[in-house]
């Protein structure tokens, strides 16, 4: 089993003692989709802060892909790429030149060949020339992710990357996100589309009040809540907390 992301014991206190995360422990394998769901205010903003080098933990140790994300922060953001939820575009730039300055921001080598790759995969190549202010939203976030892949990571954090896009669209991205772990790529993401993270996601982490509650394979937990559907299993988990 090959570990791509190891966060172990990871805390995360702000100044005025808001504990954000509380001894957060998980690890992704290789090649998989984990899905991390939660309420708003659970934590999945910090967690993937801390793992994507925005948000320094207090205390506890994250390794990606083997490297230390605080020691070694150039090295392990280098294996790692983000989709955050919301867009964000130079709208006066063209598509070619998104990803184009993207690839030099991550300090790697011009590769049009790599370039027109991405976009075809992504539907875009026809739009390569059209400033982003032209494209709609759903092609917007199409090219947040080719963005991203400029860095060829390993691990792909998507942070609701169906968000407002239609139904045909939205089945157009999951394709893709498919396609991307058939290459070898390890994705975790977050949704509120409980049945979309039921269809696609291989492991299923539950997190609430800054730590995680829950880390499973997704067929054990179906198999465990015979009968239930995802949605009702979370909020059988959440709904009565207190």
């Amino acid at each position: 089993m090959n570990l791509v992301l190891e966060v172990q014991d990871v805390s995360k206190i702000y100044g005025d003692g808001t504990k954000a995360l509380d001894h957060v422990s998980l690890e992704v394998t290789e090649g998989e989709i984990l899905a991390l769901l939660g309420e708003n205010g659970a934590g999945k903003t910090t967690l993937i802060g801390t793992i994507c080098g925005m948000v320094q933990p207090t205390s506890g140790r994250i390794l990606v892909n083997g490297i230390d994300a605080w020691k070694d922060y150039r090295e392990a953001r280098s294996k790692l790429a983000l989709v955050p939820q919301e867009i964000a575009l130079d709208p006066f730039s063209t598509v070619y030149q998104t990803i184009r300055f993207a690839r030099g921001y991550f300090g790697k080598k011009h590769h049009p060949d790599f370039f027109e790759k991405v976009l075809r995969d992504l539907s875009l190549w026809n739009k390569k020339d059209n400033k982003v202010m032209a494209l709609s939203g759903g092609m917007k976030r199409r090219l947040s992710i080719a963005k991203a892949l400029m860095n060829e990571p390993k691990l792909l954090f998507l942070d609701e990357p169906t968000a407002g896009v239609d139904v045909e669209l939205r089945k157009s991205m999951w394709e893709m996100v498919h396609e991307l772990r058939k290459g070898g790529m390890t994705i975790v993401l977050t949704t509120h589309y409980l049945e979309e993270a039921e269809k696609h996601s291989d492991r299923i982490a539950f997190i609430s009040e800054g730590s995680i509650k829950l880390v499973e394979e997704k067929e054990d937990l179906m198999n465990k809540y015979s009968g239930m559907s995802l949605e009702d299993i979370f909020f059988e988990l959440f709904s009565n907390k207190e």
